[in-house]
């Protein structure tokens, strides 16, 4: 039986702003996944954890290094502005 191929790399990277002297958090990240679907996912879930409410802008790249899913979120979730998704 083959084996498969383990899952591609791809690179989250995020900055999350917080009220601090530096004022952000720059994030980066490896994630393997199995198809772009499922890194997209995988993105989504962590960017959410990493912004715990808070503005900031994430972007994941692929092998290649071309962006396949990225979003910013300029304020707080809740507080009534929306988020833009590319």
């Amino acid at each position: 039986m083959a084996e498969s191929p383990p899952p591609a790399p791809y690179r989250l990277q995020c900055v999350v702003h917080r009220e601090s002297a530096s004022g952000i958090i720059i994030h980066d990240e490896q994630i393997r996944a199995p198809s772009e679907d499922a890194a997209v996912a995988e993105a989504k879930a962590r960017f959410a954890q990493l912004l715990a409410g808070r503005a900031g802008s994430a972007a994941l790249r692929d092998q290649a290094g071309r962006v396949v899913w990225s979003r910013r979120q300029n304020t707080p979730s809740g507080a009534g502005a929306p988020e833009t998704e590319g």
